[in-house]
């Protein structure tokens, strides 16, 4: 386990110089907001709002389809900022307490490069992440990814210090931080169940099979117990029981139906006569505008027997069995297509134009850090990097399943990205020292022959 005390002075500078330019362009992204707010983003700074001016979260069951950290950081923020906050516009509070989250993804950054790789890794990494436009734009688009980025960065460092001093309660303060990762961002639900995984199979290599259960054990139920008062509450509000949200329903539903291509529009394009039938009032309507609530019911009816959430689910498994058995080939192009939606399309965190050089630059980054990534494991076998990979990969496949696009893969980039930089470090490192060691090695002495010289040959003429 490295110590803080080992970071040389140098990195130190550098790092704060980077921090403080990262802080600047945050802030100007709190008071210049740019972005236009979605749909989540509305609902997130609403609930925080009743939160904030109550005191109570005061869920219904529409509301459950959205995760509570996000809504329960702006309610923090409102709680915090003074006066009454009107139900319409009053967006500074969230703002800021997103500033705080962007802010400091930057400095936990760096502690997991640091552990990673060494101090310059982490000042690579949060350079990368101080300067990298989908996470700087946080403050102005109040969606959730910019908390889930922290959270998660904040889980893989502790974890990475488990790894790395083989202390037990590393693993339970990680297990911890993976629940709140949860609560604000459920699309992640399988990411801790596959690192459990790496750790149950790691340490058991390491310590034996009893420090390998009693890690994983500490790492699920620490996260299991930040989960259970809102499940519990979250449940009795909805009268069944709800793990975290009932809203994976439209999400799979749409990502699993093959003639939508996985797009909420196109869905639309293809359902609109169904939907016209069941809601005249868009007769004529262009399918763009047709709300995307209007679908998804439409297709709910379909079982009126079902609540709504269990009668997208049902469908979406019914596409599914129908794309395996009958179109597996469409199928592999959607997946594929998704995977090319989430991670070379930038997020462009509520703009609404295309930004080629920002794609450019989003490319150029994740292909350089799946060779990082991959040489490092390759030549360290590190359990640390081997946890990112799998997180990134669980991340993924969830969302071949489900919607898919640039701003689902945002709350896992900084570990991505840090874990790349790590990789490249560690190889580029091994070069120089093989190098190193080379030249440093004496040269070999000629061999001598002790053999008489062969005398001198006479010439003919001679």
């Amino acid at each position: 386990m490295p110590s803080l005390r080992d970071i040389p002075t140098r990195a130190w500078i550098v790092f704060a110089v980077i921090f403080l330019a990262g802080t600047g362009i945050r802030v100007y992204e709190t008071v210049k907001p740019i972005a236009r707010l979605s749909a989540d983003a509305h609902s997130y700074a609403g609930i925080g709002k009743t939160l904030g001016n109550t005191g109570r979260y005061q869920a219904n069951e529409s509301k459950l389809r959205w995760p509570p950290g996000t809504p329960i950081l702006f309610g923090a923020a409102y709680k915090l900022s003074p006066g009454e906050h009107s139900t319409t516009g009053d967006y500074d509070a969230p703002r800021w307490a997103q500033f705080l989250v962007t802010t400091g993804t930057i400095l936990m950054v760096f502690l997991l490069g640091w552990l990673l790789a060494g101090p310059w890794a982490g000042v690579i990494a949060s350079a990368i992440i101080a300067f990298y436009p989908p996470l700087y734009w946080g403050p102005s688009n109040l969606l959730s990814e910019p908390l889930g980025a922290f959270l998660v960065t904040c889980a893989f460092t502790a974890l990475v210090a488990g790894w790395r001093s083989r202390k037990l309660w590393w693993f339970g303060i990680s297990g911890a931080l993976f629940g709140t990762v949860l609560l604000t961002r459920t699309d992640l639900l399988f990411v801790p169940v596959t690192v459990g995984l790496v750790v149950l199979i790691g340490m058991w290599r390491h310590g034996g099979w009893k420090q390998g259960v009693l890690s994983t054990a500490l790492l699920g139920v620490c996260g299991l117990l930040v989960i259970a008062p809102w499940s519990i509450y979250a449940s009795g509000v909805a009268g069944r029981v709800v793990p975290i949200t009932i809203g994976g329903g439209s999400a799979f539903f749409v990502g699993t139906y093959l003639p939508g291509n996985g797009s909420t529009i196109t869905l639309k394009h293809v359902l609109q006569p169904e939907i016209v039938k069941r809601y005249p009032q868009y007769k004529g309507v262009h399918y763009k505008k047709i709300p995307g609530k209007a679908a998804l019911d439409t297709i709910a009816a379909r079982h009126p027997e079902m609540s709504r959430d269990n009668a997208l689910l049902t469908e979406a498994r019914a596409n599914l069995k129908d794309a395996v058995l009958h179109h597996p080939v469409q199928l592999a192009k959607l997946w594929w297509t998704k995977v090319q939606k989430m991670w070379f399309r930038a997020s462009l965190g509520g703009a609404h134009h295309p930004m080629p050089v920002l794609r450019i630059y989003h490319n150029i980054l994740v292909i350089l850090t799946l060779i990082g990534l991959i040489g490092g494991i390759v030549r360290r076998r590190d359990p640390a990097l081997i946890s990112i990979l799998v997180a990134v990969l669980t991340a993924t496949a969830v969302h071949m399943f489900a919607v898919a696009n640039g701003r689902y893969g945002l709350p896992v980039i900084p570990i991505f990205f840090t874990a790349g930089v790590a990789g490249w470090w560690m190889l580029v490192s091994e070069y120089l020292e093989r190098r190193r060691s080379r030249a440093a090695e004496p040269d070999e002495p000629e061999v001598q022959d002790d053999a008489p010289a062969d005398p001198p040959t006479r010439s003919i003429l001679t």
